[in-house]
């Protein structure tokens, strides 16, 4: 059985972008309609923040105006980001010091590549190592690949 070894294993690969100056009911229909959690915010050609459901839901409950409220007014930033290649135990000793939901992963030319969530890092963890603790004690591998 194949285990993922690095923090790019685990990351969603498509990854969406907005405008600062973009209003929040726009962002919302994309958020909607590509089924994503999170949206990294981009000025010019800089990576400055990230939106996620819940600040959207932070704004509606302050009564942003989501016409006229820009990506910029409620995105959380800075962005954490992690080198793609990062080992898992090294990623979650990186988002326990963050704070973070999610993590932007960048390649070797600083490029966005991923966006990881913590749950999925924790997810993993708890499945690899039940399987680790369950492979143990049965002398017969009656597992089969899950990935």
């Amino acid at each position: 059985m194949t285990f993922a070894k690095k923090a790019y294993d685990l990351a969603r690969k498509q990854v969406f972008f907005c405008d600062a100056g973009q209003p929040l009911s726009e962002i919302a229909r994309q958020m909607y309609s590509k089924n994503i959690g999170s949206i990294i915010v981009k000025e010019g050609n800089r990576h400055i923040g990230i939106i996620t459901v819940n600040d959207m839901l932070r704004a509606m409950n302050k009564n942003k105006n989501p016409d006229k409220t820009p990506a910029k007014d409620i995105m959380s930033s800075p962005l954490v980001i992690a080198n793609k290649n990062l080992e898992i135990d090294e990623l979650v000793d990186k988002f326990n010091n963050s704070k973070v939901s999610r993590m932007i992963l960048v390649n070797e030319k600083d490029e966005v590549v991923g966006v990881v969530r913590d749950i999925a890092v924790y997810q993993y963890m708890t499945f690899y190592k039940y399987d680790q603790e369950v492979r143990k004690r049965f002398s017969k591998n009656y597992a089969r690949p899950l990935y």
